[in-house]
This record gives structure tokens, sequence and C-alpha cells, in this order.
């Protein structure tokens, strides 16, 4: 017993020991820590009516009938795969510096806003003044009356003014960002500063 005693004593007072033993009881936490998140937290995936309605319109817009239940299932199905597997790209970091996946987001929200009226219905009054000031625009002779046009005249006035208001809405969400071109791209392209 004493031997023992005098040989744990020694084997206390070595610095292999106390890494080993401090390495030991670390990886023992982390692996409590770690392995308790992982395993308890699974992300859900919430199928409701309206996804099942959506799945069935496409198909029924792309085949011109109605799926039958083994085709909504595997939809239903295709749907999940590709739910399960763009979240799991995006937790590996696979959407970051992919030109493809960047024009598709900025294609989405070009549609967002532009799909997103923010122009009022406009008055007579405001069509009359457009229609005068752009008069030659609706007419080869000069000679249209309003109210021939006036139809005409309040399309492309609200596409004006919708496509003013999508400019400001960019510039508003462009100046939530510092824009910044390297030394040579801004000799390429002959610049000192963007704006």
């Amino acid at each position: 017993m004493h031997i023992h005693n005098k040989i744990l004593k020694k084997l206390l007072k070595e610095p292999l020991v106390h890494f080993l033993l401090i390495g030991i009881g670390l990886f023992i936490l982390f692996s409590q820590l770690n392995d308790d998140k992982e395993t308890k937290e699974t992300q859900q995936i919430i199928i409701n009516k309206s996804e099942i309605e959506v799945l069935t319109s496409t198909f029924m817009e792309e085949n011109a009938i109605h799926p039958t239940d083994k085709e909504i299932k595997a939809l239903l199905e295709k749907a999940i795969r590709e739910e399960v597997l763009s979240r799991e790209a995006i937790t590996l970091g696979l959407d970051k510096d992919d030109r493809i996946i960047r024009h598709r987001l900025a294609q989405k929200m070009q549609y967002l806003f532009e799909d997103v009226e923010m122009v009022d219905e406009p008055s007579d009054e405001v069509l009359k003044a457009y229609f005068q000031k752009n008069k030659s625009s609706f007419s080869n002779d000069g000679d249209t009356a309003y109210n021939k046009v006036k139809q005409q005249v309040k399309s492309e006035w609200l596409a004006k003014e919708q496509e003013k208001e999508n400019k400001l809405f960019f510039e508003d969400l462009k100046s939530h960002y510092e824009i910044i071109l390297d030394a040579s791209v801004r000799k390429a392209l002959n610049m000192s500063v963007t704006k």
C-alpha cells in the first residue's frame, strides 16, 4: 500500500499527467455540452394545407390534370427533400460566394419590390397634366383627345411612378451597405469613389 501511495504522489507531480487529466476533462465537458444541442435540437419542416395546394396547382398547371394521391405524395416527398437539402446546404455555407444563388436571390428581391404597388391611384387632374406634358407620345397627329387614351395614360403614368418608387426603394436598401472597390477595380473603371 505504501508503495502505491509513493507512485501515485510521484505521478500527480508529473506535468504530462496534469496535461492528460485536463485534456480528458475538457473532452468530456465539450462532448457533454455539444451532444445535448446536436441530438435534442431538431429543426422543424412544417407542411400545411397551403403547401399541398401550391404543389397541386403547380402540377395542374404543368399537366392539365389533377394529381392522384400517389402523385401528391411524390410531390410532397420531393418538396421535403428539396427543403432538407437546401437547409443543409445553407448550414454548410454552400450558398456563400455562389454567383448563381446570388443572382437568383437578387432576382427574387427585384420581383418582390416590383410586384408590390407602392404608388397610389392617380387623380384625374394628375393624369390630365401628365397627358398634356406627354401628348406627343400618345398620338401621331397630336390631336388625340384625353378621354380616348385615358387608360393608356394611366398605365404609363403608373409604370413610370412605380419605376421611380422602385428606384428609391433600391437606393434606400443600398444605403445600408458600404460599397468598396479595391484599387485595381477603381483603376480599371477609371473611378475614384463610388456612390
